[in-house]
């Protein structure tokens, strides 16, 4: 009768065991599906915010032409405005 007890004990303590490592694979599958979800909303996330930093981008290498252009412009204006200037004569009396 010993031998029985024991062996039921054993078979007790086994199915105590094997319903607690079941609890805890379904709490890790769980928390497996949590990354996951959360993986593919950081993903989404980052995939908005890489076009948004490419539109961004686009635009100021716009607005480095537009600026780029402007001064090349103003350059030439100034560079046009001082030859005149040397040709203007002087006026009399040095002022």
């Amino acid at each position: 009768m010993p031998e029985e007890e024991s062996l039921e004990r054993k078979v007790r303590k086994l199915v105590v065991q094997h319903a607690e490592i079941r609890r805890l694979t379904l709490r890790l599958d769980d928390d497996a599906k949590e990354l996951r979800e959360d993986l593919r909303e950081v993903k989404a996330t980052r995939r908005e915010h890489t076009t948004i930093l490419n539109e961004r981008g686009a635009t100021l290498q716009e607005h480095t032409a537009r600026f780029d252009s402007v001064d090349g412009q103003l350059r030439s204006l100034t560079q046009l405005v001082g030859k005149v200037l040397d040709r203007l004569p002087e006026t009399p009396g040095g002022a």
